[in-house]
């Protein structure tokens, strides 16, 4: 494959912002790994998620080729109950993307169960771990599959570049799994007790989602670091613009070519947007803008919690 470069991150980058408009939680990550196998250069991928159960299963599994089979099933089973990278991330806390070799060493990792069974059910001989998740939630991670060369330096800055990226995402995906459960438990609750009030009805303007969810733990009404006002207050309405367009996942210089002005200008709107939201990173600044209502959220998801 072509060496990595900063457009592989950007695409990644794009990706991210366009899965925060996905509403359906078991499609939100196909376009995302589909990027990551290839750049990574993986064949397979499996998502572990511990913790709660989660739509599609604790257990994911992506192929580059789209194939499965039962063999599949079989490896599935194995890193759901032994992997070696999940026992070294449940141990040390660490949340480093690290290759099953770094962890095990070369010699071990070489004769162990899980690397025989990867190399017999799916030809492969690499393993990379790619946690998604903090130490303080339960744990979920990536684990992608390659043969051939080993994983490189580079694959490994890379999966770090995009780690913030992907969790992001998770959240997302989390969010959106908690509302589809805690709507239809809502619906349940309301059908079983017409015109009076049950566990399963909120407050007026109470959220579908836990404040948990939320990038910060912000909730709505919250105001910018230290302000005491809402988010967004003291955009300028080119500021408001810009935002948008990044909620589009538009490049910066796409937004430039739109709005006819540098890209050097946008950049500066995009860095004014960040101080005043309180953010670091696109995605983190789309989530909570959608959050707040600033920009639409993604069709059919949960709308902006509001007061």
């Amino acid at each position: 494959m072509a060496a990595l470069s900063v457009d592989h991150y950007e695409r990644m980058l794009d990706l991210a912002v366009l899965a925060l408009r996905e509403p359906d939680p078991r499609r939100l990550w196909d376009p995302v790994v589909t990027e990551l196998l290839k750049a990574c250069g993986g064949e397979f991928l499996f998502l572990r998620r511990d913790g709660p159960a989660c739509a599609g299963g604790a257990m994911r599994f992506w192929s580059a080729d789209g194939a499965a089979g039962a063999d599949v099933e079989a490896v599935r089973r194995h890193l759901h109950r032994a992997c070696p990278l999940a026992a070294h991330y449940a141990t040390t806390g660490d949340r480093t993307p690290r290759t099953a070799a770094d962890v095990l060493g070369d010699r071990e990792w070489g004769t162990c169960r899980t690397a025989e069974l990867l190399r017999t059910a799916l030809g492969a001989d690499h393993l990379l771990g790619l946690p998604l998740t903090d130490a303080a939630r339960p744990f979920r991670a990536f684990l992608i599959c390659r043969s051939g060369p080993a994983f490189t330096a580079a694959h490994l800055a890379y999966a770090r570049r995009i780690q913030p990226l992907l969790a992001a995402v998770d959240r997302q995906a989390e969010l959106l799994e908690r509302c589809r459960t805690t709507g239809a438990t809502g619906e349940a609750g309301a059908t079983g007790a017409e015109g009076g009030g049950t566990a399963g009805e909120r407050p007026p303007g109470d959220s579908a989602h836990g404040d948990a969810a939320r990038p910060g733990g912000a909730r709505p009404g919250d105001g910018a670091p230290g302000d005491g006002t809402r988010p967004g207050g003291d955009l300028t309405p080119r500021e408001l613009t810009v935002l948008g367009l990044l909620g589009d996942a538009l490049t910066a210089a796409v937004i430039a070519r739109r709005l006819g002005i540098s890209v050097h200008t946008v950049q500066k709107h995009i860095q004014s947007v960040y101080r005043k939201l309180g953010t670091r990173d696109r995605v983190a600044t789309v989530l909570l803008a959608q959050t707040h209502g600033l920009i639409p959220p993604p069709a059919g998801g949960p709308g902006p919690g509001r007061r």
